[in-house]
């Protein structure tokens, strides 16, 4: 990938991606340098941080690697303060870290998976962002981008805290779209649905063995249901994300959209 021309890249600007060791944060990582950013990169596994580093400079730009686990607020705060102190700046925020508890339903989740779901996916994020804010306005403005997910639309059951962190992340982020606006602060969500990888192997493994058939019949069924007859790859999430962390998408912010290849059309 090559750096866009003119002002609606990313050329000169530099972003922060959370959960960038693998999957749609990888991808997000590649896409941004792909566009000209510069990165820092935030994750829980070091290794995985500096393969993804390798990949960002073998694409001619810079890249720093802050280990960090979003759950603990004074990371959060150190990812964006290593940034500046880094590169100067801090241009666009892209957060894909994220925590799933499987199997837990309202009525049977421990407390300490709500907590531990809450920690990551609703303070975690907004603690990034929150932190972030600052060194924006410095910049005269700038994007944050919020990877959320399709099951805040469709509510599916035994995901409870999950879905629950998701939708208040949500709504948070909306409410800071409109008290940033002014400053040039562009907050907006991403929501993908099923996306191919080792994550989502894992799980059509499951409902594969739960209903008693092949996991390629799983996938079919999944890709049938698809308007477009595919499962988007995290490629395709990085994309959209692309596009609202770039000046591209000047004129959008408040607005969550949706890249799940059909899966789920309609409102709200």
């Amino acid at each position: 990938m090559t750096a866009s021309s003119g002002g609606r890249s990313l050329a000169g600007r530099v972003a922060i991606v959370s959960g960038a060791g693998e999957g749609i944060g990888r991808s997000c990582a590649l896409a941004l340098a792909g566009d000209g950013a510069d990165l820092a990169l935030g994750a829980r596994r070091p290794e995985q941080l500096d393969r993804v580093a390798a990949e960002v400079r073998a694409l001619g730009r810079r890249a720093l690697t802050v280990p960090t686990d979003i759950g603990e607020p004074e990371r959060c705060r150190d990812l964006v303060a290593r940034t500046v102190d880094e590169f100067g700046r801090l241009d666009a925020v892209v957060n894909v870290a994220a925590l799933s508890v499987d199997e837990a339903t309202v009525e049977n989740a421990a407390r300490s998976e709500w907590d531990r779901a809450l920690d990551v996916n609703l303070f975690g994020t907004m603690e990034v962002s929150r932190a972030a804010l600052t060194h924006l306005r410095a910049a005269g403005g700038g994007s944050i981008v919020q990877v959320g997910t399709l099951s805040t639309r469709t509510t599916p059951p035994r995901l409870a805290p999950y879905v629950s962190a998701k939708l208040a992340m949500i709504g948070a982020s909306l409410t800071m779209a409109r008290e940033v606006g002014r400053d040039g602060i562009r907050v907006n969500v991403v929501a993908p649905g099923y996306v191919t990888g080792p994550h989502l192997d894992a799980l059509f493994t499951r409902y594969a063995e739960r209903r008693g058939v092949a996991v390629e019949e799983v996938f079919a069924d999944a890709a049938r249901q698809a308007v477009l007859g595919r499962i988007p790859s995290p490629e395709d999430v990085a994309e959209a994300v692309l596009f609202l962390a770039s000046p591209r998408s000047a004129g959008i912010t408040g607005v969550q959209l949706d890249v799940n290849a059909g899966l789920w059309i309609g409102q709200g």
